[in-house]
């Protein structure tokens, strides 16, 4: 390993209660405008989506690791969403119907994975520009 990986590994690891914090706060953000709004949908899976995109920061070098953080805690989210609501509104339940709709929830999930990614991204950087605070900022252009 270089001195430089070294010491770029060093400084994501010291600066890791600092990034807890800043992830918090993002946190609270998005739990204040489900408050506001009362889209609890939404909101868990935007709770999802910045979880992804902290660990896919902290991931190390493995492109696909990244991926799976970004697309899969988000994609988790919603169908954990879908398959509660699901759940919790049927009456009688048939294990042909759950699977079904655990398919489903996989199959129409990607899209409002990404979105949530997507949006907070802008919205990171928006906020970033606008006031300096850098809260969410995963790099999409590294190679590795």
């Amino acid at each position: 390993m270089s001195e430089q990986n070294l010491d770029s590994d060093f400084q994501k690891k010291s600066s890791l209660p600092v990034d807890i914090m800043k992830l918090l706060m993002v946190l609270a953000f998005i739990l204040l405008a489900g408050a506001i709004s009362h889209y609890w949908q939404g909101v868990i899976i935007c709770l999802g989506a910045s979880v992804g995109m902290f660990l896919a920061e902290r991931s190390g070098s493995s492109r696909r690791r990244e991926f799976l953080f970004l697309l899969g805690i988000p994609l988790l989210s919603y169908w954990l969403v879908l398959m509660s609501s699901f759940l919790l509104y049927s009456d009688d339940v048939t294990a042909a119907q759950v699977s079904l709709w655990a398919l489903i929830g996989l199959c129409t999930g990607i899209v409002p994975a990404a979105l949530s990614v997507v949006v907070l991204s802008i919205a990171s950087a928006l906020i970033d520009k606008l006031t300096g605070l850098c809260l969410l900022k995963y790099d999409w252009n590294h190679i590795h």
